[in-house]
């Protein structure tokens, strides 16, 4: 057998053990630093404790409409005529009853005039009262002379029918009395249809014809607006419409110079009926407006 030399074989063996010694050293090495990383995976990190904050609120339903004065008329005249006086402007503030403008009234005026004297005339009714007030005495002192037999019963029968004639007469003036007076009032009736008056308190917004212009009758003349209470006109889902009732109280938020206002209307109208198109149904709200604070025409919406 063949003997092999044992130098060359020693530094391969002292070359293998090295490497297995730095092996050995390195895996225990690595062993708790990769046990250490997994526990501190495993660690939760600690989260900082939430604000005391109240939950979002959930946003209500809304309908969104417009607001309207409750009172915005044409004024016109019921006859025709020409502009006599025109008594107020855009702006003017008036008052129930007032006169704003009329017609040339001068024939109407003369009329009336005309029909009160007529009618003031009671002369005449006067003088057959007073005559059949007396007839009336006499006839009532014949009768114990005729029981008496101091007259004839033909004097006293002629006293009794001049006494039925003044009455008769007297009757009949105090009927052409009342003729005359209603037709005293006709002619008032139309001495005031040439004048136009206020239907309500308001202010005027609109003049639409001037002094000497000639109108025809129902002509619109005159915007006349009442701000003193608003409605607010809005639509409404069919179903959250449903929840509604007339004379429920609710909020109106109005959108004025930047600034968002809120008012407490009474629900007077909700429509029984949704339109076939859109599905909503028009929900209609009052509010008081005295202090005019907020202008009809403005956009806005009802809050449920």
């Amino acid at each position: 057998m063949t003997a092999y030399p044992l130098q060359p074989i020693v530094p391969w063996l002292v070359l293998c053990w090295c490497t297995a010694s730095a092996g050995a050293s390195w895996a225990q090495t690595a062993t708790p630093m990769q046990g250490k990383a997994a526990t501190t995976q495993a660690t939760p990190a600690p989260t900082a404790p939430l604000p005391n904050t109240a939950p979002a609120a959930t946003p209500s339903a809304s309908a969104p409409g417009v607001t309207q004065a409750l009172r915005d008329v044409k004024l016109s005249m019921t006859v025709a005529g020409r502009i006599d006086g025109m008594l107020v402007r855009e702006g003017s503030r008036v008052s129930k009853g007032q006169v704003l403008m009329y017609l040339d009234k001068t024939l109407e005026d003369l009329e009336v005039q005309r029909r009160r004297l007529q009618l003031q005339d009671v002369a005449k009714l006067e003088e057959l009262r007073q005559k059949e007030k007396t007839l009336a005495t006499q006839v009532a002192a014949l009768a114990p002379l005729l029981l008496s037999g101091g007259i004839s019963r033909k004097q006293a029968e002629d006293e009794e029918i001049a006494l039925g004639t003044v009455s008769a007469e007297r009757k009949a003036i105090e009927a052409s009395k009342e003729r005359e007076r209603i037709e005293l009032l006709l002619a008032q009736e139309a001495f005031e249809r040439r004048h136009l008056r206020a239907p309500f308190d308001g202010v005027v917004t609109k003049v639409a014809l001037r002094v000497g212009e000639s109108i025809g009758a129902h002509e619109p003349l005159i915007t006349l607006v009442d701000t003193s209470r608003v409605r607010f006109m809005g639509t409404v889902a069919a179903r959250t419409g449903t929840k509604l009732q007339v004379g429920a109280m609710v909020n109106i938020e109005l959108s004025m110079d930047g600034q968002v206002k809120r008012r407490a209307a009474k629900v007077v109208f909700v429509s029984p009926v949704a339109d076939p198109s859109s599905g909503l149904l028009e929900v209609i709200a009052e509010f008081e407006n005295f202090d005019a604070s907020v202008r009809p025409g403005i956009s806005g919406r009802l809050l449920l």
